[in-house]
């Protein structure tokens, strides 16, 4: 059964805000979207309206973006950068931050900030997939049948993968270059 939530006040919003930020990085509007679902279950439970609660809610994203704690830029970079060293296409970078809540703008930024810190980020990502996934050369009982080829291909187009540069992935063209 799950526990009874108590009833917030607008003091509170500010630490359980910073009490999610302390254990998730976060853009704001996932912030907002979580603090938002908590103020709508205290309101429903203690029967109380919850717009003041929302307005002091603004105010309190204000604040933390004001101090640096809440930087939906540096967000989008830091995300961008791990999703791509998992194996991460841009396309699907883009999506997971669209999903996060930040800006087209901002992601778009952070892509291109990827781009200019690493020139060759999309191959390096197709590489890494590809190992994680252990598809192409990658697989241990090496399979090198066109069924095998055509569902490895297969993969890494879903992931967001271009055709060519799946190929060479696949063919595991820069594992000698990448370590």
């Amino acid at each position: 059964m799950a526990r009874k939530p108590r009833k917030l006040k607008p003091a509170d919003l500010k630490d359980a805000a910073l009490h999610y930020l302390g254990r998730y990085a976060a853009s704001s509007a996932r912030v907002r979207q979580v603090l938002v679902r908590r103020i709508q279950r205290s309101a429903k439970v203690h029967a109380f309206e919850p717009e003041p609660l929302l307005a002091e809610l603004d105010r309190v994203i204000a604040t933390l973006t004001g101090v640096g704690l809440l930087n939906d830029a540096a967000f989008a970079e830091a995300k961008a950068r791990s999703l791509n060293r998992r194996g991460g296409s841009k396309r699907q970078i883009a999506a997971k931050l669209a999903g996060a809540g930040v800006a087209r703008e901002t992601a778009t930024e952070a892509l291109s900030q990827l781009n200019a810190e690493m020139p060759d980020a999309e191959s390096a990502a197709a590489l890494a997939f590809a190992k994680r996934r252990r598809l192409g050369v990658f697989r241990t009982p090496q399979d090198q049948t066109p069924e095998r080829r055509r569902k490895d291909l297969m993969a890494m187009a879903r992931a967001g993968f271009a055709f060519d540069l799946a190929k060479r992935a696949l063919a595991g063209a820069e594992s000698e270059a990448q370590g």
